[in-house]
């Protein structure tokens, strides 16, 4: 028989187009493994039903399909019905051993077309089976119709993904300016504060982990104004494959909501932009001014400039190689969680203090917007760290080239200490002490010496301070009056200051504070 139309439907194929090579045996073999069917039998059937149309429809496996029903006949096509089956009672035992005879013919007749008819099967590797996905005619995999299909049948949401997505930085962008965009509002702190508190509620084993349905239905509840879209981008990031599928870890979200609020307030998040205004104005060289009508504002600074600045603020600092790159490289690495290579600026500034150079913010800002910008009010900081290894090199360079630099030799601190151990002890400090009064005590209270009298005029204001009635700095220095006048009339006969007798009295009134005398005031008229 020769069929061009029509093809037999059997456990290969056998098509004048398709030619049967062992290709294509083990791709319905591969096929069969994937998909198994019960085993088809070949019946004697009135009418050609196990030949069918050839179906070219795109979404079709490339496998014949037997069609059960006959284009003739409405009626599944069934086994023929064994006419030894029927007995009657009238039958005698020659009818029974006959009906038993031709029932063992059928059978013995059924399993001879069964070996005739079953075909060699190919052997096949099950375990790469299961990595392979099904192809259609375009070579396409099929898998996204299907899958659904079949998430579908099976009850599994599908809302979210099995593992967290993964984005460019573009979209990383967009997602944070959408999020920052439907989010920002005078009470959004405090919104998301409830938020979390809401969600910890339905968190009573602190798992961290809660279904998408409820940060869904509290969004709506407090207002928070995010868009289904957004939020479910937002939900995918934070989802874990660890459990189960529909879960999000909240208290990583609300962080990354709050990251998204503060790049666009590097400072400060949730506050109207007067006060980031407020806070900026005072910087010298106009770091990043929020300003919510143009967005797309542009700061170029000076690049002469910025090369003056960072050369004043590192010539000093950096001469004998204090700057630590391999501690910046990994605090900047560490600060980039997601590894994206974007940092906003006050990220930056925090890891440029916790290395501990000292760069003004305004020059921080400048060598940022200069040469670092990636998206508003976002900044590539690894471009930052090679500005600033590549600037540090150029100054070595001109330093080297204009002038070499001449350095005293200094001892070092170890050094300096052992020098001050040696040459100034306690017991030589003292014996220094001793030998400098002996020595000069004598010439400076002889009434030839001109500052005598002067250096004999002190030690009576040393003993007035000394007895004095107040400690108070903010009043007066206050004496008693017959105390003053028993110091004044002592120091007077001891130390021979020829101080006369109405003076010292004309001193003592008018220096009278209530029974009191005013230091100050007496030991300027006495010194007069």
């Amino acid at each position: 028989m020769a069929f061009t139309r029509f093809y037999p439907v059997s456990g290969l194929i056998y098509d004048p187009d398709l030619a049967p090579t062992k290709a294509i045996q083990n791709v319905h073999a591969h096929d069969y493994a994937q998909w198994p069917q019960p085993s088809k039998q070949r019946f004697d059937t009135t009418y050609r039903s196990e030949y069918i149309n050839r179906i070219r429809h795109p979404d079709e496996i490339a496998r014949p399909i037997r069609n059960t029903k006959s284009s003739l006949n409405q009626y599944t096509i069934l086994p023929p019905i064994l006419s030894a089956t029927t007995t009657t009672t009238n039958n005698n035992s020659n009818n029974a051993e006959s009906a038993r005879s031709t029932k063992t013919d059928v059978q013995q007749q059924q399993q001879q077309q069964q070996q005739t008819i079953t075909d060699q099967e190919v052997p096949i590797n099950e375990i790469k089976s299961k990595d392979i996905q099904p192809l259609n005619f375009h070579n396409i995999p099929q898998n996204s119709y299907n899958y659904q299909q079949q998430s579908m049948m099976n009850n599994i949401d599908t809302y979210l993904p099995e593992e967290p997505i993964l984005l460019t930085d573009y979209e990383e962008q967009r997602l944070s300016e959408q999020i920052y965009n439907q989010l920002r509002s005078a009470t959004v702190v405090d919104r998301l504060k409830l938020f979390y508190q809401e969600l910890i509620a339905y968190d009573p084993n602190l798992t961290s982990y809660v279904h998408y349905s409820v940060i869904q239905s509290l969004v709506h509840q407090l207002g928070l104004n995010l868009q289904d879209d957004t939020l479910r981008f937002a939900m995918c990031k934070f989802i874990s494959p660890d459990q189960a599928r529909g879960y999000v870890q909240y208290e990583d979200m609300i962080r990354y909501f709050s990251r998204c609020l503060a790049s666009i307030y590097p400072n400060q998040y949730g506050r109207h932009s007067t006060l980031s205004r407020q806070y900026q104005t005072g910087m010298r060289f106009g770091s990043s001014v929020v300003n919510d009508d143009d967005d797309n504002e542009s700061f170029d600074p000076d690049e002469r400039q910025v090369r003056i600045l960072l050369k004043q603020n590192l010539k000093y600092f950096d001469i004998n190689g204090a700057i630590d790159f391999d501690k910046l490289y990994r605090e900047f690495k560490n600060t980039d969680r997601n590894q994206t290579g974007i940092l906003n600026r006050q990220q930056i500034e925090e890891v440029i203090y916790k290395v501990r150079i000292p760069l003004q913010r305004s020059l921080i800002f400048q060598i940022l917007e200069k040469h670092c910008r990636a998206y508003l009010r976002l900044y590539r900081w690894e471009a930052f760290f090679q500005y600033l290894k590549e600037q540090l090199l150029d100054i070595r360079e001109v330093q080297d080239r204009s002038s070499p630099i001449y350095t005293q030799r200094t001892p070092t601190r170890s050094q300096w200490l052992d020098l001050i151990r040696r040459e100034y002890t306690e017991n030589g400090r003292v014996r220094i002490i001793e030998r400098f009064s002996t020595h000069n005590e004598g010439p400076r209270l002889e009434s030839n010496n001109p500052s005598a009298w002067f250096a004999r005029f002190l030690r009576l204001a040393n003993a007035m301070y000394s007895h004095r009635a107040s400690t108070n700095r903010e009043h007066d220095f206050l004496l008693p009056r017959e105390e003053a006048r028993r110091l004044f009339r002592a120091y007077n006969q001891v130390w021979d200051l020829k101080i006369e007798e109405d003076k010292l009295q004309r001193v003592l009134d008018i220096c009278g504070r209530g029974g009191n005398t005013a230091i100050d005031d007496a030991l300027k008229l006495l010194a007069k």
